[in-house]
């Protein structure tokens, strides 16, 4: 029952599950998400700087213009723009500066006499470092576009424009375009990614930490492998992406967990554990609502239904509390037991009836055959001639075997099955009561069986066979009051059966042709062949018989049951 009811709860923790891990990737890539939102604004930014920058040089270098006066438009450009622009000069065809132009404060000029990039057809923009004061250790974009100079003759060269990209923490947070870094609530930490793998941080004085090597390398593997300009990854922190910026330089952004989604995760977490709480109470309620209703009247029923094995009553103990269907069960079960235990009431009453009077039948079977035996007995005293006398003494005899036979079985109260160690030992000591040998002690008899069960219709015949030679033994073994032993023994193997008759007499020779034999071993033989047994005899140092038999499966199962 607990493994239903816990089967039946797994469909709703698998939804509460998926729904709680959904919210959980949701609340873990949403710094990710900002990150990447983050190089898209700095990318915009960036490009609407460098566009402005970059048309301003393309309009004076195809003006026509002096030198001189394209000094002055570059000036006017830079004034214009609101000194946005770090350094912007003049190049002839060999690249070496004609004049300069830069705000007042700023020393961008160091990067201006970075390497030229040689000659070129068409505007160039590429992102350069160079590790100066303050305000000029970080990166740049350097916009190099063509030029014609108005002069006799007319000769070519460039025009060179800086933009700053790495800033302090005051323009940062000052400065339009440049919000992101700027929200305390939102910290945003930002590094640019240069050709040579170098991180420069977009804020030069924030003391940011950088990244692990191993991290930048991870997104640029991803970055490379996608079709996406900008690849994020969620951490357990917060989130980090990389995207390409003009110039051919990468910029790396990491963004830390808000308090609302802090915030969110506990609330997430919170909820999954009243979630789960409260699945688990329900299941407890249900375990224990199925045990009073279901559980515990069964189980009532079956201890019921033991004692009704173990001592004939059933008591079902309905009580109101049970469902309908099992007080209907219990009460079903109640009135087939009474039916059960009157109708195995009357079966007992005629099975001890029906023993009763197999057991009087035996009785008076015994009685019958010994009043038989006795008026042979009596019979026989009156006759002379010595060798009627001795067959009127062994007909005496086998009659009293199949008495002594009745007499077992009513006594051991079992009417179908004999103990054969028991009625073997009575069959021999009565056998040689009868002969009067046993108050001489001239010849005793040893018996040795096998304590096993054996129907009547294989008893009476081997009972017989045994009185048979026991008589024999008796009657010739021992001639002119010589002393001996009579040796009795039954073994049973399974369902084979050996009996051994013997004794240490004189011995005697066997006949075997049919005319020889006298009427006690034709007995013995018709016997052996109604039990399907082998017969062997021996006469050396006395005579010595043996019968083998095999009881039938049935017989045995039959016997054993009683």
């Amino acid at each position: 029952m607990r493994v239903l009811i816990g089967l039946s709860a797994i469909p709703v923790m698998a939804i509460g599950s998926v729904l709680a891990f959904n919210n959980y990737q949701d609340v873990r890539t949403g710094s990710a998400q900002r990150a990447a939102s983050a190089i898209m604004r700095l990318d915009l930014q960036f490009r609407h700087d460098t566009d402005r920058l970059r048309s301003a040089l393309e309009t004076i270098g195809n003006m026509d213009l002096t030198p001189g006066q394209i000094v002055h438009a570059l000036t006017l450009a830079e004034t214009i723009s609101g000194q946005r622009y770090c350094f912007m000069s003049v190049l002839d065809d060999a690249g070496h500066t004609v004049a300069s132009v830069s705000p007042p404060g700023r020393s961008c000029a160091e990067v201006g006499r970075l390497a030229p990039p040689g000659a070129i057809k068409d505007t160039l923009l590429e992102a350069v470092q160079q590790s100066g004061g303050t305000e000029d250790n970080g990166a740049f974009l350097r916009i190099t576009v063509p030029a014609s100079f108005l002069s006799l003759p007319e000769t070519h060269g460039y025009l060179m424009g800086i933009l700053q990209i790495s800033r302090t923490n005051f323009y940062l947070g000052g400065a339009s375009g440049w919000e992101a870094f700027s929200d305390d609530s939102n910290p945003v930490q930002a590094w640019l990614v240069m050709h040579n793998d170098q991180l420069l941080p977009v804020c030069t004085n924030c003391g940011w930490h950088p990244p692990p090597a191993a991290l930048v390398k991870t997104l640029k593997d991803k970055l490379e492998n996608s079709a996406l300009s900008i690849v994020s990854l969620p951490s357990s922190d917060g989130g980090y992406a990389l995207g390409a910026i003009a110039g051919g330089a990468d910029i790396f952004v990491s963004t830390q967990r808000t308090q609302l989604e802090a915030e969110a995760l506990r609330n997430m977490i919170f909820q999954l554990a009243a979630l789960l709480f409260l699945l688990v109470a329900g299941l407890l309620a249900m375990t224990l609502a199925s045990n009073i209703v279901l559980v515990w009247p069964l189980r009532r029923l079956i201890l019921s239904v033991q004692k009704w094995q173990l001592e004939g009553i059933f008591d079902a103990r309905i009580t109101r509390s049970m469902p309908r269907e099992l007080q209907q069960f219990g009460q079903a079960f109640t009135r087939a037991t009474r039916r059960l235990a009157r109708h195995e009431a009357r079966l007992n009453k005629a099975m001890a009836h029906q023993r009763l009077l197999m057991k009087e039948i035996h009785h008076r079977v015994k009685n019958n055959l010994q009043i038989v035996a006795s008026l042979l007995n009596l019979q026989a005293s009156q006759i002379t001639h010595p060798e009627v006398k001795a067959e009127f003494a062994l007909a005496r005899d086998r009659i009293r075997a199949l008495a002594t036979l009745h007499r077992t079985l009513y006594a051991e109260d079992s009417l179908n099955s004999l103990n054969m160690a028991v009625f073997l030992k009575d069959l021999c000591e009565q056998t040689l009561l009868i002969s009067g040998e046993h108050e001489s002690g001239r010849i005793s008899i040893n018996v040795h069986s096998d304590s096993f069960w054996m129907d009547p219709d294989h008893a009476v015949p081997l009972a017989l066979i045994v009185t048979e030679l026991i008589t024999n033994s008796i009657k010739y073994a021992f001639p002119d009051q010589r002393r001996g032993v009579i040796l009795v023994d039954l073994r049973r193997t399974q369902q084979q059966v050996t009996l051994q008759v013997g004794d240490d007499g004189i011995g005697c020779a066997f006949d075997s042709s049919t005319a020889a034999q006298g009427i006690g071993l034709k007995l013995i033989n018709g016997f052996a062949r109604q039990l399907k047994a082998t017969v062997t005899f021996s006469s050396d140092a006395g005579v010595k018989f043996t019968l083998s038999m095999r009881l039938p499966e049935e017989k045995e199962a039959s016997t054993d049951s009683l």
